[in-house]
């Protein structure tokens, strides 16, 4: 029985995508949708142009019942997945509720108001099973983003740690306000839902690979530093949750000497200066890398590193490294870096690991659902580069994991911050994933 329907469709001008993707999918249904997830690539640049399509969509689907966003490449079950165009996750049923979504547009800087807008949708919604959805702005680097890091290298910074860490929360503010990244907030959003009861959510960030813009939606609104979400709840349906990456191939390890845990700003590595040294850990002689990178603005060496954490296991982050900066970003939230032993390692990831650590990510999620409905992932932007040309390859080892037919969306994203199974889990080059469906077969007939 048809829960959800999906699309993809590829085209240079949103318009023709726009058109083509609510003739495939929205067509397909008998009557009104009662919730959709619209995501579109970054191609497209105008804020103007995403409130047309937008207003478009809702206009010819009657439902104002939407979130989405816009990110590097959008797929689902039944399509070749696209860096241009659009995918659109179309949901109608009487066996499965959505309450209506919300958006909170200062999120980079107030994000437990955002939180609080999610958790009173949980305590609204008084179904037996329920979960969550919300999407966030991701990293947005300016021309002069590195720059305005340069006072975390400086002399005060390294010699009066414990009085800058102070400091450091206002640079990690500012930094936030000016889109850096997500770390900064994206973590806070999951624990006062945690402190809030809520067991299980599904979160991720909009981005644009160049880092200069991303979208979020609610209704006919088209916001750039918003939270939007919702939640999905049944009497009848299960939720499953699960998430991995890929952990395939390991190198050295390394500790996390000294840094400035406010700012996650690591100022020594091994004890050593932290870039000198995350170069020579990586092989990579530092006149290439210079050469490499000083004359790009928003660009950077990332390297994917996991941290042993006490409460959430192995969990992967990126290391930043840039020709102007001393030390190396971390995407660790302060959180997690306190409860650490700070023993970190470099991982590299092949296009077989991520397709393996996708099917994974699906065929745990659907644990203990036989009948699965629909399922919706969030999986990083980095795995898109790291898949390349295989990316539909991935697509179909999640279609192996759910079986035939089941509908799927698969979001690639600028962060994968979810809440599974009681734990807040913020990882970087990781596949979040949530799918429903029946634990027995149903016995409700399904409006569709």
């Amino acid at each position: 029985m048809q829960i959800a329907t999906t699309g993809t469709t590829s085209h240079r001008s949103i318009h023709a995508a726009t058109k083509q993707i609510i003739n495939d999918v929205i067509g397909d249904i008998n009557g009104t949708p009662d919730f959709m997830i619209v995501a579109y690539t970054p191609n497209y640049r105008e804020k103007e142009e995403y409130e047309k399509a937008i207003a478009k969509i809702c206009e010819e689907s009657g439902t104002q019942n939407i979130i989405g966003g816009t990110f590097p490449a959008v797929a689902t079950s039944n399509d070749i997945p696209t860096t241009q165009g659009c995918s659109l996750m179309a949901f109608k049923s009487s066996e499965l509720s959505f309450q209506p979504p919300v958006s909170y547009s200062n999120v980079r800087l107030n994000p437990i108001k955002g939180a609080e807008k999610l958790v009173k949708l949980f305590k609204e919604d008084k179904k037996k099973n329920k979960t969550g959805f919300f999407l966030t702005p991701g990293p947005n680097f300016p021309p002069d983003a590195f720059n305005d890091m340069k006072m975390l290298d400086s002399i005060f910074a390294h010699k009066f740690r414990g009085m800058f860490n102070l400091v450091g929360k206002l640079i990690n503010r500012n930094m936030g306000k000016n889109g850096y990244g997500v770390t900064s907030f994206a973590y806070k959003i999951l624990k006062k839902l945690l402190e809030n009861g809520v067991s299980n959510t599904l979160g991720g960030a909009t981005i644009d690979l160049d880092m200069l813009s991303c979208y979020q939606f609610q209704g006919e609104n088209v916001f750039q530093n918003a939270m939007v979400g919702t939640t999905f709840s049944s009497d009848k349906l299960d939720f499953g949750h699960s998430w991995t990456f890929d952990k395939s191939q390991r190198s050295k390890t390394f500790e996390i000497s000294k840094g400035l845990k406010s700012s996650s700003y690591v100022h020594t590595i091994n004890n050593k200066p932290a870039q000198e040294e995350f170069l020579n850990i990586i092989d990579i002689p530092k006149d290439l890398y210079e050469e490499a990178f000083k004359g790009v603005a928003y660009a950077s060496l990332l390297y994917l590193s996991t941290l042993m954490s006490e409460d959430q296991g192995n969990l992967p982050f990126v290391s930043v490294c840039h020709p102007i900066l001393e030390g190396v970003i971390s995407t660790i939230p302060e959180e997690i870096l306190d409860e650490s032993n700070r023993i970190a390692e470099f991982c590299t990831q092949s296009g077989i690991g991520v397709q393996k650590s996708a099917y994974q990510c699906a065929k745990a999620a659907s644990q203990g659902i036989n009948n699965p409905a629909f399922g919706l992932f969030i999986n990083c932007s980095n795995r898109l580069l790291i898949a390349g040309d295989k990316t539909e390859e991935e697509n179909k080892m999640i279609e192996e994991a759910l079986g035939a037919d089941v509908p799927f969306m698969t979001l690639y994203s600028g962060g994968e911050f979810s809440i599974i199974n009681h734990k807040p889990i913020y990882a970087a080059v990781s596949v979040h994933g949530l799918v429903a469906g029946y634990g027995h077969s149903p016995q409700k007939n399904v409006v569709f």
